[in-house]
């Protein structure tokens, strides 16, 4: 049986923070940062959206992709992923959060272009920017 054994840790505008009860403002408009913990315990690297398309989306593909990893499968940098988004594949990109490295999940726009399109609808082009381009203006310290 499938089991969810890992967590997924989500950091927004509006959310307020569970220790000090301040509300976060400090990222893009549209972004975020939503990252697991526990792939370790599969020899995995986490995985990480940055693109805010609502928690339980967010949890949806976060939680296909850690139980694909738990069946056994295993992913990298640059490759496409099926099956997680009806119609549309996801992208994993190699990025650096907190000093570690992890997978984020890229995803297409609503027409199926991905951020180096030129087409791409504009916020989803900063799915590949650094964090700190995304969340220049942090105001809770984690």
């Amino acid at each position: 049986m499938k089991r969810v054994n890992w967590i997924i840790h989500l950091v927004a505008n509006g959310v307020r923070c569970g220790e000090c009860g301040e509300a976060e403002n400090g990222f893009l408009p549209n972004m975020c940062d939503a990252h697991t913990h526990g792939m370790d315990k599969y020899g995995h690297q986490e995985f990480q959206m940055v693109l805010m398309i609502g928690p339980e989306l967010i949890c949806y593909i976060l939680n296909e992709l850690g139980l694909r990893v738990q069946a056994g499968e295993r992913f990298k940098d640059g490759e496409s992923v099926s099956e997680i988004i009806k119609d549309f594949d996801i992208r994993l990109k190699e990025e650096e959060s907190d000093g570690k490295k992890l997978l984020r999940v890229i995803l297409p726009d609503a027409q199926g272009c991905f951020p180096e399109d030129a087409q791409c609808a504009e916020y989803y082009n900063q799915q590949h920017y650094p964090m700190r381009m995304l969340y220049p203006n942090r105001s809770i310290v984690n």
